[in-house]
């Protein structure tokens, strides 16, 4: 029996994985959004987000695949018990997640954004450096995300440090958890790094009070969720030079309003939501797994925990 996929998303990364399907799973039968005929023989959904009245329009849906590593646009808390939701794990999202990160703590470790703003009045003042191992990276969230960036950072030779909900272990990184050691591994990191998901856990997690538990110094990389940092207390922290410098990946609300003041603040970088984009071939390859999985009764890989809310 056939399974009709629905995607929702952009006609390049949409030829790819309908030709992807097709040399893989001939017995799967593709539509692109808007185009079907048939809603009530829709049983998956991939999209990053949904269709309006989606819960009406495909009534025999069962599972629903996010194009992306998180699920937070999804809401939830709307998507009925039945329908399973799955996160992507590509393997390219997590290389090209690594690669920012590393970037931007090198150009922090070695005052990059000094020097930059020095170039604006010319200014010749060498800064002292230290070797990476002198330097504590803090990773808030320690999920596959987490772990590649960590190993990629272990392997430049920083200090690594990471905090998660629960406890875990992960070779040459210090693993702090829960919320009880949240503010010993603040006090313990000079560039934090969050890769949290949003949950209602962590909206609003990056406020004053947990900024304020880094050195004085510290500097910040958001490529979590942007409603987990309160973007007024960051700025007060950057004014008062408690904090250094903040690389700012994604933000509450998206596209970035012109008249945001992030844009022009001398110690912040804004970049437009850029830091892992989800890679048509690797990623392809996994959705091919898991709906093969999905027709085989099998658990599905990144099956979301409603519970945990990832």
């Amino acid at each position: 029996m056939a399974t009709h996929i629905l995607f929702r998303g952009p006609q390049e990364r949409n030829d790819c994985w309908q030709t992807m399907f097709a040399k893989a799973l001939p017995s799967v039968v593709w539509h692109h959004w808007p185009n079907v005929e048939d809603k009530a023989a829709i049983e998956v959904i991939i999209a990053w987000k949904l269709p309006r009245d989606y819960q009406q329009d495909y009534p025999n849906l069962r599972v629903i695949f996010s194009v992306g590593a998180g699920v937070d646009q999804l809401n939830l808390d709307t998507v009925p018990e039945h329908i399973k939701v799955v996160r992507m794990l590509d393997p390219g999202i997590a290389k090209g997640m690594a690669e920012f990160i590393a970037l931007h703590v090198l150009n922090i470790h070695r005052d990059t954004f000094h020097y930059i703003n020095a170039n604006k009045t010319a200014t010749w003042k060498q800064l002292p450096t230290k070797a990476t191992s002198q330097r504590r990276v803090g990773i808030l969230g320690l999920g596959n995300l987490g772990q590649v960036a960590a190993n990629s950072l272990l392997a430049l030779g920083f200090s690594v440090n990471g905090w998660s909900r629960s406890a875990k272990q992960l070779e040459g990184v210090r693993c702090f958890s829960g919320m009880e050691q949240l503010e010993a591994f603040l006090s313990q990191t000079d560039v934090l790094v969050s890769l949290l998901p949003l949950t209602v856990h962590t909206q609003g997690l990056l406020n004053n009070k947990t900024l304020s538990q880094l050195p004085q110094g510290a500097s910040i990389i958001n490529v979590g969720r942007g409603e987990q940092l309160v973007t007024q207390d960051l700025l007060t922290l950057l004014d008062e030079a408690h904090l250094c410098f903040a690389v700012l990946d994604v933000f509450e609300h998206e596209p970035l309003s012109e008249s945001d003041p992030l844009w022009s603040h001398p110690n912040v970088l804004v970049t437009p939501h850029i830091a892992a984009i989800t890679q048509n071939e690797s990623a392809g390859k996994v959705l091919v797994e898991n709906v093969l999985r999905y027709i085989n009764g099998q658990t599905m890989i990144g099956t979301v925990d409603r519970k945990a809310g990832y």
